[in-house]
């Protein structure tokens, strides 16, 4: 946003005008925001880091979630303890390093890299407290811009300081990447895909293809004891591409490379986090 753009938002903002999404009015000014092409919702950046998830929209009264609804002060305070920065006179929030998944060794860390690319134009991370491991990621690649992109707004601010300065922190919904198609180069997802039910899954699995290149690369990690549904979307889809080159090899695209990596999650002795096997969406079912 312009800072022209920021003076009237932030002029609403004082006359009471503008609320969150879930209905909560904007108490707070914004020093940085983006907005969308029709000027209709806006979307704070907090001390640098990218506000992009639906509940964090400012927009006008009509277009937030329940108009003509009058929003409960327990909606209230459940918003303000997810997103504590957002709450006016909250300037010292300290965010916490939830674990979101077991640590990788080294050597597992290593061989996973060695399936991504080394340069491009974009390489994403995604949902971590684990900063040494994303500092591994990314050293001695060469990427145009790097991401970071999580769920929880207090693991973004726990992880902020550490970061490299030149990676940018995206708060945003995994079920709705806010990225254009085949934009990534290069994608890492510590988070267990299969932490969720069958249609998440699936609708996860999508936005990965969605915003990988066609000749991307993403190393997804999942819980090995427990199902993984988007695997039979990886075999629809792969059985599909097979039959494409057959009948119409015309048409045949090229399909992004998923690995999908069993990670144990519980351990008896000090070999949790092991890794098990490779699977791929170009080799998992030929």
């Amino acid at each position: 946003m312009s800072p022209e753009e920021l003076s009237i938002v932030n002029q609403k903002i004082a006359n009471g005008e503008l609320y969150f999404h879930p209905g909560i009015q904007v108490e707070i000014s914004l020093e940085q925001g983006l907005i969308t092409e029709n000027q209709t919702y806006f979307y704070p950046i907090v001390d640098g880091i990218v506000l992009l998830r639906k509940d964090t929209a400012v927009t006008a009264k009509n277009r937030t979630k329940n108009p003509l609804l009058r929003v409960t002060q327990q909606t209230v305070e459940a918003f303000y303890t997810e997103f504590k920065p957002l709450k006016k006179g909250d300037n010292s929030h300290v965010g916490l390093k939830q674990m979101r998944s077991k640590p990788l060794s080294n050597d597992q860390l290593k061989e996973l890299k060695g399936l991504l690319p080394r340069s491009g134009d974009c390489f994403l991370s995604a949902v971590t407290h684990d900063v040494d491991a994303l500092h591994n990621l990314v050293f001695n690649t060469h990427f145009n811009q790097y991401l970071h992109i999580d769920f929880s707004l207090d693991r973004l601010i726990a992880i902020k300081a550490e970061m490299k300065d030149n990676t940018l922190l995206i708060l945003c919904d995994n079920a709705n990447l806010p990225f254009a198609e085949e934009s990534i180069d290069a994608l890492f997802s510590f988070d267990y895909i299969n932490e969720y039910d069958k249609a998440d899954q699936t609708q996860a699995y999508r936005e990965l293809k969605r915003v990988l290149k066609g000749n991307g690369h993403s190393v997804v990690l999942y819980d090995k004891d427990k199902p993984l549904h988007a695997q039979a979307q990886f075999k629809s889809d792969q059985l599909s591409k097979k039959a494409l080159g057959i009948v119409a090899p015309w048409k045949k695209k090229k399909v992004p490379s998923i690995y999908f990596h069993p990670v144990k999650t519980y351990s008896n002795d000090d070999t949790s986090g092991d890794l098990y096997t490779k699977t791929s969406l170009g080799r998992q079912f030929s």
